[in-house]
């Protein structure tokens, strides 16, 4: 049996995984996250199924949406001087956790249902200066000055700082347009929002489009799409 876990103390994840291998030693911790935004990021690069995800029970505590609600098993490890209690639960409801959390492209089908969810409208003129998330049990106020670039990956939105730190976002590429000064923030194609410090090199790229090397590197190519290119050369010379 493969299991995925979702736990923030590396030391209480080698514990399961002994704890694991005592009950059975077929059962296989093929990947750990420490929060949601990591199950996010771990679900876009695998393609590796678990049987089973254990999540710290904290660690949903504050997901309060639909695909949680099919989550109903607890799963308690006992040693003689702690007990471990998780939520347990398919891969299948993961990705219904993960789709329903916002920011994913999901909600592109319906985003009144959401609106709720997302900053305020800005007052027109003014834009976003700070981006709230998660790492582990924290929370983090990210400065815009500090963001590299978004980008979209599978069906979640990410932010990247200067610093090469990644954050689970709960926005939309198009939200996030609109929330971002154009002066600073460009989107070369569906999937990046760059900003003008990141942008280290541009090349020339057939079908009469550019390829840009950023700072920190994206995990995939970044091509300005050739609708956007004559755009980006004037936001580049503003």
């Amino acid at each position: 049996m493969n299991v995925f876990v979702i736990e923030h103390e590396k030391g209480k994840v080698q514990k399961i995984r002994d704890l694991l291998l005592e009950i059975d030693d077929s059962i296989q911790v093929i990947g750990v996250a420490h929060d949601m935004s990591g199950a996010a990021e771990w679900v876009t690069r695998n393609k590796a199924m678990p049987d089973i995800v254990l999540a710290n029970k904290s660690v949903l505590a504050d997901i309060e949406i639909k695909g949680r609600r099919n989550i109903k098993a607890w799963v308690t490890f006992s040693t003689t001087t702690e007990e471990y209690y998780f939520q347990a639960f398919r891969y299948k409801t993961l990705r219904q956790v993960l789709n329903g959390m916002a920011g994913t492209e999901d909600r592109l089908g319906n985003p009144e249902q959401y609106s709720a969810e997302v900053s305020k409208p800005l007052i027109p003129g003014s834009f976003k200066e700070r981006f709230l998330v998660k790492q582990g049990q924290r929370l983090l106020s990210i400065p815009v000055n500090q963001v590299a670039y978004f980008f979209s990956q599978e069906r979640f939105i990410f932010l990247k700082t200067f610093d090469n730190q990644k954050f689970l976002l709960e926005y939309r590429m198009e939200q996030l347009e609109t929330l971002l000064s154009p002066e600073n923030f460009f989107r070369v194609n569906r999937s990046f929002i760059v900003s003008l410090p990141t942008v280290k090199e541009i090349h020339a790229y057939f079908g009469n489009r550019l390829k840009l090397y950023l700072a920190p590197s994206a995990d995939k190519e970044v091509i300005v799409s050739r609708k956007r290119v004559n755009d980006f050369k004037e936001w580049l010379g503003k």
